[in-house]
């Protein structure tokens, strides 16, 4: 079989991996929190980015989002909306969305990361890539750092 000649529910096969070789319209963009361990930052900790999330710019990148996608979604749904639509699908890396995140990576549906790096070292949790397939190449489209040493990156997937 030719890859971007897959069916969708070969595609979805868990024991047959294909990357998806077609143009969809929207992009699926995670964010991510993370300390410098790696780890998902824990909101338990005091930190300026939840008191203040307007000034890291969260608040805008939520706003931007045409759709923001939870633990719940379905990945045949997600997948037909993204060759349909315009605009971005968005998904916020936490305790209840990572796994369905691994399987997006997984399924190469993620277009977009934007990562947000707290300087602190956590030291255990639940960390942000697990499962991952293979290599993958990201370029980086955006960065700032800001006085409290919180980093912003942003990438897009290279096909």
């Amino acid at each position: 079989m030719e890859l971007g000649k897959a069916t969708l529910s070969q595609i979805l096969l868990p024991n047959n991996i294909y990357r998806l070789n077609i143009i969809l319209m929207a992009k699926l963009q995670l964010l991510a929190i993370t300390t410098l361990d790696g780890y998902l930052f824990d909101r338990t900790v005091s930190s300026p980015l939840w008191d203040n999330p307007n000034k890291y710019g969260l608040t805008k990148i939520r706003e931007r989002a045409t759709q923001t996608l939870g633990p719940d979604v379905s990945f045949i749904s997600l997948t037909q909306w993204k060759k349909k639509n315009e605009g971005i699908y968005f998904i916020e890396a936490a305790p209840d969305t990572i796994s369905v995140i691994s399987s997006m990576f997984r399924y190469w549906l993620v277009d977009e990361i934007i990562l947000f790096v707290a300087p602190y070292i956590q030291g255990d949790g639940i960390r942000l890539f697990t499962e991952i397939p293979g290599p993958s190449s990201w370029e980086m489209t955006g960065n700032k750092c800001f006085r409290t040493g919180i980093c912003r990156l942003a990438y897009k997937r290279i096909e």
